[in-house]
């Protein structure tokens, strides 16, 4: 596809049935793209921003340091000269959206006016669609009412099946994109292989930036949103989203400071503080309707359903004493968690938690289930699991910058670390391998592919770790049972 498209070639291939693939056309005006979430049988929410350029500024000022060299956004630094800045502009936007192949009406939504306070982004809730059919789309942008809109810029996405439909399908796992560790000039490997593998679904499950050790440290809302935009509109990002739907979870990284709590501060990010994280990430990623909580589940046909847990709101202090009432997801959402999963009928059930359940950890660190720091809790809701859901519960995590398959020695509970999204931003575990729980450990960079009901009639589920470039590593088959 060339990048001289025009708009009305653009919505013409739309309506024709074609998704756009490849570049984007040239007077796009939304340079750090599009993202499309929350899918569920019967609705998405499409991600959109006007932005100044149609493209991330690739001559600005370097910014990509990482660790002792990130440093903050001095008061007389411009930040939209910073490379990969992209600024938001005023004006409105609209979405197009119709079945592939024009099966169904064509719906075209009203124009949004645009504001500087949601860093010039919008948040389109779709709803009443159809289960199990391919959505496509074309998000409009225009500088004022009654001027000539820019080119638009088109995607796709397949709603989730019917609760009873049993189809096979895979999704992906990544974590840890850090912007000074990318491993191409235009953005990351993993994305390039998983949009090939065209899953149902990427999770992202925290570490989507670095506000506190990718330079430059995020000491402003300006700064933080700057993370995102260099971040969001690299290539290989730009286009696997377009038509790769995603579920994001925060962790420490991009939501405020390294292992951090409500109430947190680092001196460094000042003014910039924990609330102020919490409300952007909110705005940059497709969200839960209403403001809801952040942690959710999500059913994908009869045999998955997914938990995605928030594992920083509802924490108690990690340097305050391990006991009984410490508590990493708070009681109320623990509640949640455990009625949820015993109330799902899914064969299988996947816990996807920004940190490690089982690990285990490096010795050095104190923040998750895996460390002392929260051992109480973390035991007893391993114990819970093998005595309430044994063998249909699932732990994914990331947050750990190496790839691993464990088996908690104690209750049987396994959990499948995905790794960080480039070789270079692997870290070696400090304990290296520990026999008694690791039957795979890989220190290197990737992502995971999961495969519920793949076709071979011996295996109900495999669960596939991959290195950046796509390729299994490892694998894991659960058998079908009788």
């Amino acid at each position: 596809m060339s990048w001289g498209i025009t708009r009305r070639q653009a919505l013409g291939t739309l309506i024709a049935g074609a998704a756009l693939r490849g570049a984007p056309p040239p007077n796009t005006r939304q340079a750090t793209g599009v993202r499309i979430g929350e899918i569920t049988p019967s609705s998405a929410v499409v991600w959109t921003r006007r932005t100044t350029a149609s493209s991330r500024l690739v001559d600005g000022i370097p910014r990509k340091g990482h660790g002792k060299q990130a440093q903050p956004v001095k008061p007389d630094e411009d930040i939209s000269a910073f490379e990969g800045a992209c600024p938001g502009a005023e004006g409105s936007v609209r979405l197009i959206l119709e079945p592939k192949g024009g099966r169904g009406g064509r719906r075209t939504l009203d124009w949004v006016e645009l504001r500087a306070d949601s860093d010039y982004s919008h948040q389109f809730r779709l709803d009443g669609l159809e289960p199990g059919v391919e959505y496509e789309f074309a998000v409009e942008t225009r500088g004022a009412a009654g001027k000539r809109a820019d080119d638009s810029l088109s995607g796709s996405f397949r709603t989730a099946p019917k609760e009873t439909d049993a189809a096979p399908l895979h999704f992906a796992l990544s974590s840890c994109q850090c912007y000074a560790r990318t491993d191409r000039p235009d953005g990351f490997a993993i994305y390039r292989a998983i949009e090939k593998r065209k899953p149902a679904f990427l999770l992202s499950c925290g570490d989507n930036v670095y506000y506190d050790s990718d330079d430059p440290v995020a000491n402003s809302v300006d700064a933080a949103r700057y993370h995102w935009q260099r971040m969001y509109s690299l290539p290989t990002l730009h286009s696997c989203l377009r038509t790769t739907p995603a579920y994001w979870q925060k962790d420490d990284h991009d939501l405020y400071s390294d292992d951090c709590w409500p109430g947190m501060e680092n001196p460094k990010m000042l003014p910039f503080n924990f609330q102020a994280g919490q409300k952007i990430f909110r705005e940059q990623v497709p969200s839960p309707a209403d403001g809801g909580p952040w942690y959710r589940r999500f059913r994908w046909g009869s045999d998955l359903e997914v938990f995605l847990p928030d594992a920083r709101d509802y924490r108690t202090r990690n340097d305050a004493p391990d006991g009984p009432e410490k508590t990493l997801w708070g009681e109320e959402q623990k509640r949640w968690l455990e009625n949820a999963l015993q109330s799902s009928t899914a064969r299988w059930k996947f816990l996807i938690n920004p940190n490690p359940i089982v690990g285990p950890d490096h010795a050095r660190k104190n923040d998750n289930h895996a460390n002392p720091a929260f051992a109480t809790e973390g035991h007893e809701f391993r114990l819970w699991l093998k005595q309430n859901v044994e063998g249909s519960v699932i732990l994914m995590n990331g947050d750990r910058h190496w790839q691993y398959h464990s088996i908690d020695p104690e209750t049987g509970v396994e959990e499948f670390g995905c790794g960080a999204a480039s070789d270079s931003h692997s870290v070696s575990p400090s304990r290296g391998e520990d026999k008694r729980y690791h039957r795979f450990l890989r220190v290197k960079g990737g992502f995971m592919n999961v495969a519920v009901n793949p076709g071979d009639k011996d295996e109900s589920l495999v669960v596939e770790h991959c290195d950046v470039d796509g390729a299994v590593v490892y694998r894991r088959v659960f058998p079908r049972r009788a």
